[in-house]
């Protein structure tokens, strides 16, 4: 029964994001919610079955995926990968300029201004702290991989 089709292409397509019936959430959304709890399996698994990993969340930031790797998981230790997951998706479906580039609404921050002010904050109270250099290390490598690319493989 298709007469509605049109009507639904027609609208702004931040509606697709907004829940379903029955409460059901789109991918996107549980992609981010995933991301954001550091659920390194599930990210990579959804990557691969294609879910649109660019859209911003429906929030006041407006956060992308990529916003919620680069400011740290759940979970720490799972960060890089995550980040690295979405950077090679992103890399081979040549999005890679729009996935770095993504601005937060409210002060245009991209995913590595926030990768940056996590590190600066680091490199302040690391000392001799192995976590903290482990942690600093990581962002030193999720902002390289944002300013110079993935290392070709």
């Amino acid at each position: 029964h298709h007469c509605n089709d049109r009507v639904w292409s027609q609208r702004p397509l931040q509606h697709k994001q907004v829940t379903g019936i029955m409460g059901v959430e789109a991918p996107e959304v549980i992609f981010r919610q995933k991301v954001r709890a550091g659920d390194l399996t599930s990210t990579k698994n959804m990557l691969k079955e294609g879910v649109d990993y660019t859209l911003p969340g429906l929030t006041v930031r407006g956060w992308t995926p990529l916003h919620i790797a680069c400011w740290g998981s759940a979970k720490p230790q799972f960060d890089r990968e995550i980040v690295e997951a979405i950077l090679i998706s992103a890399n081979k479906d040549g999005k890679w300029d729009e996935v770095i580039s993504a601005k937060d609404n409210l002060d245009g921050q991209t995913p590595l201004d926030l990768a940056k002010e996590k590190r600066d904050k680091l490199v302040g109270s690391a000392g001799d702290d192995k976590e903290a250099l482990d942690e600093k290390r990581k962002f030193d490598k999720i902002v390289e991989w944002l300013e110079k690319g993935l290392p070709s493989s």
